[in-house]
Protein backbone atom coordinates (compact mmCIF):
# COMPACT_ATOMS: atom_id res chain seq x y z
CA UNK A 1 0.00 0.00 0.00
CA UNK A 2 1.50 3.37 -0.93
CA UNK A 3 1.19 6.51 1.16
CA UNK A 4 -1.55 8.05 -1.02
CA UNK A 5 -3.70 4.95 -0.52
CA UNK A 6 -3.12 5.00 3.25
CA UNK A 7 -4.11 8.68 3.40
CA UNK A 8 -7.25 8.20 1.27
CA UNK A 9 -8.33 4.91 2.88
CA UNK A 10 -7.92 5.86 6.55
CA UNK A 11 -11.20 6.19 8.44
CA UNK A 12 -12.27 7.07 11.95
CA UNK A 13 -13.01 3.77 13.68
CA UNK A 14 -15.67 3.64 16.38
CA UNK A 15 -16.11 -0.13 16.67
CA UNK A 16 -13.05 -2.07 17.76
CA UNK A 17 -12.44 -5.80 17.67
CA UNK A 18 -11.57 -7.70 20.85
CA UNK A 19 -7.96 -8.13 19.71
CA UNK A 20 -5.75 -6.26 22.15
CA UNK A 21 -2.91 -3.90 21.31
CA UNK A 22 0.36 -4.79 23.02
CA UNK A 23 2.54 -2.18 24.70
CA UNK A 24 5.23 -3.03 22.13
CA UNK A 25 2.81 -2.19 19.30
CA UNK A 26 1.79 1.09 20.96
CA UNK A 27 5.43 2.06 21.37
CA UNK A 28 6.22 1.04 17.78
CA UNK A 29 3.43 3.32 16.53
CA UNK A 30 4.76 6.22 18.60
CA UNK A 31 8.37 5.60 17.50
CA UNK A 32 7.27 6.13 13.90
CA UNK A 33 4.84 8.98 14.69
CA UNK A 34 7.53 10.98 16.51
CA UNK A 35 9.11 11.80 13.13
CA UNK A 36 6.54 14.56 12.71
CA UNK A 37 7.96 17.97 11.83
CA UNK A 38 8.74 19.94 14.97
CA UNK A 39 10.16 23.47 14.97
CA UNK A 40 13.64 23.58 16.47
CA UNK A 41 13.33 19.84 17.13
CA UNK A 42 11.55 20.75 20.39
CA UNK A 43 9.49 17.51 20.38
CA UNK A 44 6.94 19.17 22.70
CA UNK A 45 4.85 16.04 23.27
CA UNK A 46 4.52 13.31 25.83
CA UNK A 47 2.01 10.51 26.22
CA UNK A 48 -0.35 9.10 28.84
CA UNK A 49 -1.79 5.69 28.06
CA UNK A 50 -4.44 3.43 29.57
CA UNK A 51 -4.11 0.00 27.98
CA UNK A 52 -4.86 -2.58 30.66
CA UNK A 53 -8.10 -3.20 32.56
CA UNK A 54 -6.93 -1.61 35.81
CA UNK A 55 -5.73 1.59 34.09
CA UNK A 56 -8.89 1.86 31.96
CA UNK A 57 -11.07 1.36 35.05
CA UNK A 58 -9.24 4.16 36.87
CA UNK A 59 -9.41 6.42 33.81
CA UNK A 60 -13.12 5.66 33.27
CA UNK A 61 -13.90 6.69 36.85
CA UNK A 62 -11.97 9.93 36.34
CA UNK A 63 -13.76 10.65 33.05
CA UNK A 64 -17.18 10.10 34.63
CA UNK A 65 -16.17 12.21 37.63
CA UNK A 66 -15.06 15.04 35.33
CA UNK A 67 -18.30 14.89 33.34
CA UNK A 68 -20.32 15.14 36.55
CA UNK A 69 -18.91 18.65 37.02
CA UNK A 70 -21.19 19.76 34.18
CA UNK A 71 -24.86 20.27 35.02
CA UNK A 72 -26.01 18.34 31.96
CA UNK A 73 -24.22 15.21 33.24
CA UNK A 74 -24.55 15.68 36.99
CA UNK A 75 -27.96 14.08 37.32
CA UNK A 76 -27.48 11.14 34.97
CA UNK A 77 -28.83 7.95 36.52
CA UNK A 78 -26.27 5.46 37.79
CA UNK A 79 -27.29 2.95 35.10
CA UNK A 80 -26.34 5.34 32.31
CA UNK A 81 -23.00 6.10 34.00
CA UNK A 82 -22.33 2.36 34.26
CA UNK A 83 -23.19 1.89 30.57
CA UNK A 84 -20.79 4.70 29.66
CA UNK A 85 -18.07 3.18 31.84
CA UNK A 86 -18.62 -0.22 30.22
CA UNK A 87 -18.30 1.38 26.78
CA UNK A 88 -15.04 3.06 27.79
CA UNK A 89 -13.72 -0.22 29.17
CA UNK A 90 -14.32 -1.89 25.80
CA UNK A 91 -11.94 0.50 24.05
CA UNK A 92 -8.64 -1.38 23.74
CA UNK A 93 -6.38 1.65 24.34
CA UNK A 94 -6.95 5.26 25.34
CA UNK A 95 -3.93 7.43 24.58
CA UNK A 96 -3.46 11.10 25.42
CA UNK A 97 -1.01 13.20 23.46
CA UNK A 98 0.05 15.99 25.79
CA UNK A 99 1.80 19.12 24.57
CA UNK A 100 3.79 21.68 26.53
CA UNK A 101 2.21 25.13 26.48
CA UNK A 102 4.99 27.62 25.83
CA UNK A 103 4.48 31.17 27.05
CA UNK A 104 5.06 32.72 23.63
CA UNK A 105 2.15 32.47 21.19
CA UNK A 106 4.25 31.47 18.17
CA UNK A 107 6.04 28.60 19.96
CA UNK A 108 2.75 27.49 21.52
CA UNK A 109 1.07 27.32 18.11
CA UNK A 110 4.07 25.64 16.47
CA UNK A 111 4.17 23.01 19.22
CA UNK A 112 0.44 22.31 19.00
CA UNK A 113 0.71 21.99 15.20
CA UNK A 114 3.67 19.62 15.58
CA UNK A 115 1.68 17.50 18.04
CA UNK A 116 -1.22 17.36 15.58
CA UNK A 117 1.21 16.23 12.86
CA UNK A 118 2.42 13.50 15.24
CA UNK A 119 -1.19 12.40 15.79
CA UNK A 120 -1.80 12.23 12.04
CA UNK A 121 1.40 10.17 11.62
CA UNK A 122 0.15 7.89 14.38
CA UNK A 123 -3.20 7.43 12.67
CA UNK A 124 -1.67 6.75 9.26
CA UNK A 125 0.91 4.26 10.50
CA UNK A 126 -1.74 2.63 12.68
CA UNK A 127 -4.02 2.31 9.66
CA UNK A 128 -1.26 0.61 7.70
CA UNK A 129 -1.00 -1.90 10.60
CA UNK A 130 -4.78 -2.50 10.77
CA UNK A 131 -5.26 -0.25 13.80
CA UNK A 132 -8.00 2.39 13.80
CA UNK A 133 -8.54 5.42 15.98
CA UNK A 134 -10.83 8.21 17.02
CA UNK A 135 -9.08 11.54 17.65
CA UNK A 136 -10.93 13.80 20.06
CA UNK A 137 -10.20 17.06 21.83
CA UNK A 138 -13.64 17.36 23.40
CA UNK A 139 -13.52 20.32 25.77
CA UNK A 140 -15.57 18.67 28.54
CA UNK A 141 -12.54 16.43 29.14
CA UNK A 142 -9.51 17.87 27.37
CA UNK A 143 -10.25 21.37 28.64
CA UNK A 144 -11.34 20.25 32.11
CA UNK A 145 -8.64 21.21 34.64
CA UNK A 146 -9.91 18.76 37.29
CA UNK A 147 -9.71 15.89 34.81
CA UNK A 148 -6.32 17.01 33.50
CA UNK A 149 -4.93 17.21 37.03
CA UNK A 150 -6.30 13.74 37.80
CA UNK A 151 -4.29 12.14 34.98
CA UNK A 152 -1.08 14.09 35.60
CA UNK A 153 -1.29 16.93 33.10
CA UNK A 154 0.84 19.81 34.37
CA UNK A 155 -0.34 23.43 34.53
CA UNK A 156 1.89 24.31 31.55
CA UNK A 157 0.53 21.48 29.37
CA UNK A 158 -2.61 20.71 27.43
CA UNK A 159 -4.14 17.72 25.67
CA UNK A 160 -3.55 17.83 21.91
CA UNK A 161 -5.55 14.67 21.42
CA UNK A 162 -7.35 11.89 23.20
CA UNK A 163 -7.18 8.83 20.97
CA UNK A 164 -9.30 5.71 21.23
CA UNK A 165 -7.26 3.01 19.51
CA UNK A 166 -7.73 -0.60 18.52
CA UNK A 167 -7.89 -3.18 15.79
CA UNK A 168 -11.05 -3.20 13.71
CA UNK A 169 -13.07 -5.69 11.70
CA UNK A 170 -15.14 -3.30 9.59
CA UNK A 171 -14.17 -0.16 7.69
CA UNK A 172 -16.83 2.57 7.43
CA UNK A 173 -17.72 3.84 3.96
CA UNK A 174 -15.81 6.85 2.73
CA UNK A 175 -17.66 10.15 2.79
CA UNK A 176 -17.30 12.57 -0.09
CA UNK A 177 -14.59 15.20 0.27
CA UNK A 178 -14.64 18.62 -1.35
CA UNK A 179 -12.15 18.92 -4.19
CA UNK A 180 -8.99 20.89 -3.52
CA UNK A 181 -9.77 22.96 -6.60
CA UNK A 182 -12.99 24.25 -4.94
CA UNK A 183 -11.02 25.26 -1.86
CA UNK A 184 -8.20 26.96 -3.82
CA UNK A 185 -7.56 30.66 -4.23
CA UNK A 186 -4.78 31.28 -6.74
CA UNK A 187 -2.79 34.49 -6.34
Amino acid sequence: MDIADVIRDRRTIRQFSERQLTTDTILELLEVAKWAPTHGLREPWRFICAADEKAKEKLSDRIIGALEEFNRYKWLPGKIKEMYKKKLMQIPVILFVVVKEEKGKLKREEDFAASCALIQNLQLYGWEKGIGMIWSIEDTLCGNRTFCDSIGIQKDERIAGMLYMGYYDRVPKAKQRTSAERKMTWL
